[in-house]
Formats: structure tokens, sequence, C-alpha cells
């Protein structure tokens, strides 16, 4: 099965909501309660990124078998020790029912693509420490933990988030 990666609209804000909450409830119940997760607001600086029209800015939909199953965001990054040459992957979401079928493989590719043709020297993003899939995911794509770390909390529930790095912009 072939993926489609393409840029999103207004239009697709529903599906990037229904992904990223179908995520959420199958990847963080060691993380946060389901009533927390199903809680948890879809960032007005998310849909804000389709129509902002921020050249550094990319929102991109993962097509697979003519249904949207994942969604990234890049943008500057929002990191106070940041540089302006650093972006940030700051959503990445799979539809869990297509978990290992590549298209969040294609989909993290095609968003370290859009870093770079943004000009970013390097980009970071955040995830939980215990979101042990994703960070797999990442390392295999070739980001690494950069040493820093920021505590998280949602619906009462603490937890650490770590830092990732992709280094190989512009080399």
């Amino acid at each position: 099965m072939a993926v489609t990666i393409r840029r999103a609209s207004a239009a697709d804000l529903a599906a990037m909501v229904r992904i990223k909450h179908g995520a959420g409830l199958a990847a963080w119940p060691h993380i946060l309660p389901p009533d927390v997760i199903e809680e948890l607001p879809f960032p007005a600086r998310w849909e804000a990124a389709i129509e902002s029209g921020e050249p550094r800015t990319s929102v991109l939909l993962a097509e697979l078998s003519g249904r949207f199953v994942a969604f990234a965001i890049t943008r500057p990054s929002g990191d106070d020790d940041a540089l302006p040459e650093t972006g940030e992957l700051d959503a990445f979401y799979a539809d869990p029912t297509v978990w290992g079928a590549g298209a969040g493989r294609a989909l993290l590719s095609a968003a370290a693509a859009a870093l770079q043709e943004a000009g970013f020297r390097d980009a970071t993003l955040w995830t939980a420490e215990l979101n042990h899939r994703p960070r797999r995911i990442y390392e295999a794509a070739g980001w690494r933990l950069d040493g820093t770390e920021r505590q998280r909390s949602f619906g009462g529930v603490e937890f650490t988030e770590l830092r990732y790095r992709f280094v190989t912009f512009g080399r």
C-alpha cells in the first residue's frame, strides 16, 4: 500500500482531531488516565498552523488506501534556548489502526524534509519519557536525545518529557 503525503487544509481538521484522539487513547493509558486523555484539547496553535501562511511552518497529512491516517506539524522551535535556525516537530500522530504499515515512517521522513526545505539546520521534538513506541520510531529515523527534559502536567498527572534533536540538516 502506497502512502501519500500532502499539505493539510482547514477541511482536514476533523480528521486530524480524530487521529490525535485515537492515538492518545491507544498510546498513553500508562501515562495518563483515559478520562484525562478524553479531555485533552487539540491545541489552538495546531489549528492555526494549517492556515497560518508562515513559510517555515508545515502541516502534513499521510493518506493510506484513500484514508487520512497520520499528521505532522513542523515549525520554528518554541524552546527558550532555540537558535533561529532550529525547527521543531511540534506534532506527530498516527491512527493506531495503521501502526506498523509504514505511514508514520513516510510521514516522519516528509516532516524532516519539510524542516530542511524551510532552512532549519537542526530540529527538536518533545515526547513523554514513557512514550516508548514513538521514541523507538524517532531513534530509528536518526533523532537523538539531547539531554534536556521538562516536567508536564495534564489533569493533575505529572510526567517527564524528553527532548530529541535531529542535526543532519545542511551538513
